[in-house]
């Protein structure tokens, strides 16, 4: 491996066939909680190759360059990737049947003829040494760390009660930050970050008879001075037929919220994605009983 990893260092040092435009200085290092470091490059070279040697930033970027055994090398060349202290390392696309989730890389370590000598394609849960999320994972994290909810399901008749077949029926989302928004958070690692926000855009409550009322406002809570009133806001006009006749003798209701999450990243990245969360409750309905004489 020490003479594989020479081969590559003197191939790249001379500007040998692997040395393509694009090599670039590293911008700093970085070392995670694990101890694991690697270079992070945050505006790779476009143009120029070799080390230039010195202080020559001739390879692109701005910042400290690599090394091997002493040696200056170039920290990203196109094709081969980002040198991660002891190799180059390039992610790939999923090779067919392999997973989608994570990341597939290979390694460059060392050079045979003028050939690169590669390991076979890798998959890890994390980011390989030298290789950054992309803004698209990071929004994902963003998202992940929201904690968001179902709504927080309140209801008319309350769940301990009754209500009567004909009389309408209230809904409403007990508001907080996870129930319906705004909510902002942001994911970062060293060199790139992205920020999420998310909010509600509406309900829709499947009331358990193949009915269903969608709402774009949270609702207005029930209070008992309102009657028989019909609310204002979110609610189901009421039930035609006693729950009596359902598993466990009562209605399941299940709120479903439907969040729009935006996210913008550096260079003018952004994009947005739709999050449905539900909760569901039961409600008694009894039938309404009329007295004769």
């Amino acid at each position: 491996m020490l003479i594989r990893r020479a081969l590559l260092v003197a191939a790249l040092a001379i500007g040998g066939s692997l040395l393509a435009p694009g090599a670039a200085y590293a911008d700093y290092e970085h070392c995670d909680a694990l101890g694991n470091c690697y270079w992070v490059v945050e505006n790779p070279g476009t143009g120029g190759g070799g080390n230039g040697g010195g202080d020559s930033n001739s390879g692109g970027g701005a910042g400290r360059g690599c090394t091997y055994e002493g040696q200056t090398v170039p920290c990203v060349v196109d094709g081969l990737g980002v040198w991660d202290g002891s190799c180059y390392v390039n992610r790939i696309p999923p090779p067919p049947g392999g997973r989608t989730d994570g990341y597939w890389s290979i390694r460059t370590c060392g050079v045979y003829g003028g050939v690169a000598s590669q390991t076979p394609a890798t998959w890890s849960a994390d980011p390989p040494a030298g290789i950054l999320p992309s803004y698209q994972e990071l929004a994902q994290r963003a998202i992940a760390q929201m904690d968001l909810d179902g709504p927080n399901i309140g209801i008319a008749p309350q769940t301990n009660g009754a209500g009567l077949v004909g009389l309408p029926i209230w809904l409403w989302n007990t508001l907080s930050p996870s129930t319906w928004g705004p909510i902002t958070r942001t994911a970062a690692v060293p060199g790139r970050s992205v920020t999420a926000t998310a909010r509600a855009q509406k309900i829709v409550w499947s009331m358990g008879d193949g009915n269903s009322v969608t709402c774009t406002t949270p609702g207005t809570p029930y209070q008992p001075s309102y009657g028989n009133r019909k609310s204002p806001d979110c609610g189901y006009d009421g039930y035609s037929q006693p729950s009596s006749n359902q598993a466990g003798g009562r209605y399941a209701v299940t709120a479903t919220t439907s969040w729009l999450v935006t996210w913008s990243g550096g260079g003018g990245t952004t994009g947005s994605q739709t999050v449905d969360l539900s909760s569901t409750a039961t409600i008694d309905i009894d039938e309404l009983q009329v007295i004769t004489s």
